[in-house]
């Protein structure tokens, strides 16, 4: 399966903008090929002025071809939000839909203080991955995916009753239930315990808790969703249990040059490892040193890196998830 968090794709070709540069010469190619056809006498002079860049109609023709190349981008960055692993923001939300699925509140902030806290919402990373789940819902659990995905949309599945209250007559009630506990599942990892006997085990991570262990309240309401009559398959037996945090620290040194413009901008780069460890913490997650070394490398005015902590890639198995307990980077300008 594709996931968003860690696998990219490039992208499409259909998408793809060409330079204001090399469509200058396209634009240049049409105009004299026009000229040629409705007044061939002046091609040849046009053909001489817009060798000469000073031209007025030169310079007119480098500005369309911005102007284009622009709108050129703005339209595709447009149709990017049509498609499910670019869509950001509301176009997400819009995209999400589609798969019934909606972006969770993870904590509610307060309207009434000063100034107002807005509610702490999903990331576009994690709606993004729930809704690509959607797909391997089907109506219970049964395949890996499936029962990710119900774990991570924990809660979401009304109860449906059927009543006949009289002759011809058919009711079908669905009815949400108020606990759902989406917002606080992280990541789910299924696995067969025991093969042939039907025991499967679901490990999760949760949001409620900085290294992701789930309290015991909610391992026994996923179990209780999981078991639901209309989630597990007949023969399954459902046991939730708690992901581990397998604790890693991040430790550099950054050396940059001794110049005006030699500054390193340290926060940006400890933004960055930021987002990065919190992404990689999932069950089977990964930390890569080469990913380390890029992050801290991307900036021009890094030199070079010397990362002490982790000494090597980190890879944990579906009941761990690799958990940063910290960022240290010590910046050293070189003479």
């Amino acid at each position: 399966m594709f996931n968003p968090l860690t696998d990219r794709l490039p992208v499409p070709d259909a998408l793809k903008v060409t330079g204001a540069t090399a469509r200058l010469p396209e634009l240049k190619q049409a105009l004299i090929a026009e000229v040629t056809r409705l007044r061939p006498a002046d091609a040849a002079a046009i053909t001489a002025t817009l060798e000469n860049n000073a031209e007025m109609l030169t310079v007119l023709l480098q500005a369309m071809s911005q102007v284009v190349t622009t709108r050129e981008r703005s339209a595709n960055w447009q149709m990017l939000q049509m498609l499910l692993l670019w869509a950001q923001g509301s176009n997400l939300d819009a995209r999400a839909a589609d798969f019934g699925i909606k972006r969770q509140v993870i904590a509610r902030g307060d309207p009434d203080a000063i100034p107002p806290i807005p509610d702490e919402m999903e990331s576009d990373d994690d709606l993004r991955f729930r809704s690509l789940l959607a797909a391997y819902g089907f109506a219970t659990t049964g395949s890996r995916t499936a029962y990710k995905f119900h774990a991570m949309t924990l809660g979401e599945k009304p109860h449906v009753t059927i009543d006949s209250p009289e002759a011809g007559t058919v009711t079908v009630t669905y009815r949400f239930p108020d606990n759902s506990a989406t917002a606080k599942i992280r990541d789910a990892s299924p696995r067969v315990e025991e093969p042939g006997t039907g025991k499967v085990g679901v490990w999760l991570l949760s949001r409620e808790t900085e290294n992701g262990v789930p309290s015991d309240a909610l391992l026994a309401q996923a179990q209780a969703y999981l078991r639901r009559e209309d989630v597990a398959l007949e023969t399954d037996i459902i046991t939730t249990y708690a992901g581990q945090p397998l604790e890693y620290t991040v430790r550099a040194v950054l050396h940059g040059k001794n110049t005006p413009d030699g500054l390193i901008n340290v926060e940006a780069i400890r933004q960055e490892l930021d987002t990065y460890t919190r992404n990689a913490m999932r069950l089977e997650g990964r930390i890569d040193l080469s990913m380390l070394y890029y992050l801290m490398q991307k900036p021009q005015s890094v030199t070079s890196v010397e990362l002490h902590e982790p000494a090597e890639t980190i890879t944990t198995d579906h009941t761990q998830a690799p958990y940063c307990t910290g960022i240290a980077l010590e910046v050293v300008y070189d003479l």
